[in-house]
């Protein structure tokens, strides 16, 4: 499972390939022009997910705006809570911006598999 995140989102070794983010300035410009066009539709596709996810959250969780503990326990806790609550909303009133803003346009193209 893939993880969409910001690209200021730090990441080690153990979890490469697995936390998707979109490209810096700049990064583009370093890829060969033949590869261009598929990762500027990833990098797009991935901005938009992350983007509708965040303000989903962030109108119904106003709390999110505090910054994180550096503990990663209890870290990793909030983040599944905040997770659950979301999942149970979405189940309980039957709306979710992500389902509205991609329900099926959030396609990877195949040669990015």
């Amino acid at each position: 499972m893939n993880v969409v995140s910001d690209s200021a989102f730090p990441c080690s070794a153990s979890v490469a390939g697995r936390i998707l983010t979109p490209l810096k300035d700049g990064d583009l410009d370093r890829i060969l022009p033949s590869l261009r066009s598929p990762v500027r539709l990833l990098h797009n596709a991935i901005t938009s997910a992350r983007q509708a996810a965040e303000w989903s959250i962030q109108k119904m969780y106003h709390r999110l705006n505090l910054p994180l503990p550096y503990d990663p326990k209890l870290r990793g806790l909030r983040l599944t809570n905040l997770f659950r609550l979301v999942n149970y909303r979405v189940r309980t009133v039957g709306i979710s911006q992500i389902r509205t803003t991609f329900s099926g346009a959030m396609e990877v193209p195949q040669e990015l598999q």
